[in-house]
């Protein structure tokens, strides 16, 4: 049986943890887990400035191969112990698709084994990183309206969802509903999101996609994503789900999903 987190990041993530790659190989095989999938967010794309006040929402562009380089070592030092690959989490970021496609074409080994994520959507004219905290999150959907984020993230997931970038789009679409990560403190009235029309076109370009268990760890959300109703939906067109923790540090590896 194959027990697989297919969705952890590394010291290359700014806004992880130091923990070397193979801490989180030592932990996945301590857990049972055979197949580990590192998905490091992808540098962000030329010209697109990371709208977070850190500027760390992803790695940087100089650190790739020597990311890409630990994760072969570490595939080859655990084989027959744990199948250890190496890919990106991508941002789709719409107006931004040429440097992205050409970011997966220099790499398309590592884009077989990737996750096409939505973080950033433009808003009140500027661009904003819906993930990164409940009170940025708050006070923008005060500015613009929470209805506006929602339906700016879900037309950009639907984008998202047609694979827009062909035979180098990632296999794996990411924590589809991640706009609902604050939403026990800041929801709409009523959700404008067409969420069966994503699955529904995710199912059609023959997505795999992330059962993101990191949600759970989220106070203003702690569900998985796709919550438990999107799962059955997914289910039911056929859509297969792979398991992910969204690990940003070694004991979160297998977390949601793996009894400790």
């Amino acid at each position: 049986m194959t027990i697989i987190d297919g969705h952890v990041h590394t010291p290359y993530c700014p806004h992880g943890t130091g923990a070397a790659m193979e801490e989180y190989v030592k932990e996945a095989e301590r857990k049972g887990i055979n197949t580990l999938v590192f998905t490091e967010h992808a540098p962000l794309p030329e010209g697109f400035t990371d709208p977070v006040p850190e500027k760390d929402s992803a790695m940087r562009r100089e650190d790739v191969r020597a990311y890409l380089d630990e994760g072969a070592r570490l595939r080859e030092k655990y084989a027959g112990r744990v199948d250890v690959r190496c890919g990106f989490e991508v941002d789709y970021i719409e107006g931004f698709e040429n440097d992205t496609r050409r970011f997966l074409e220099e790499h398309r080994e590592a884009a077989a084994h990737s996750i096409l994520s939505v973080h950033f959507v433009k808003a009140g004219g500027s661009w904003f990183c819906l993930d990164y905290s409940a009170d940025s999150f708050e006070e923008k959907a005060r500015e613009v309206g929470v209805d506006q984020l929602y339906k700016a993230y879900g037309m950009a997931m639907e984008k998202a969802a047609e694979k827009p970038f062909g035979e180098v789009n990632p296999p794996v679409l990411g924590h589809i509903n991640l706009i609902h990560k604050f939403r026990r403190r800041i929801r709409p009235e009523t959700d404008p999101v067409n969420w069966a029309s994503i699955l529904e076109k995710a199912a059609q370009s023959g997505y795999v996609l992330d059962f993101n268990h990191a949600g759970i760890r989220k106070p203003e959300y702690r569900e998985t994503y796709p919550e438990p109703w999107m799962v059955e939906e997914a289910q039911r067109l056929g859509l297969k789900l792979q398991t992910g923790s969204d690990a940003h540090s070694p004991e979160d590896v297998g977390s949601g999903f793996i009894p400790e």
